[in-house]
């Protein structure tokens, strides 16, 4: 009876691990118009990021930050390459007129 016991509750607790605590979704208070979240990205945090072949160079995914936006007057641009994640990261930066 005592193995049975275990057992359930060894099972109910790796159940429980296994459901991600944070959801990649963006809070209903952290929305505007319905559309866009509310922070701006910081100078240093990725507004995107583009996935790429490491032979051709060829973005093959797109990602784009759903946390945080650029400010306005800001366009989201790589800014620099990762070559051990084959990505580029793109954060936000003043339009040059």
């Amino acid at each position: 009876m005592n193995r049975i016991l275990i057992a359930l509750l060894v099972t109910c607790a790796l159940t429980a691990a296994m459901v991600p605590r944070h959801r990649r979704d963006i809070h209903k208070d952290k929305v505007n118009e319905g559309t866009e979240p509310e922070e701006f990205c910081a100078p240093t945090t990725p507004c995107a990021w583009g996935i790429y072949n490491p032979t051709t160079k060829h973005i093959e995914l797109n990602v784009t930050n759903t946390y945080c936006v650029c400010q306005q007057g800001e366009l989201c641009l790589v800014a620099e390459n990762d070559k051990t994640a084959n990505a580029f990261i793109y954060q936000c930066q003043h339009r040059k007129h």
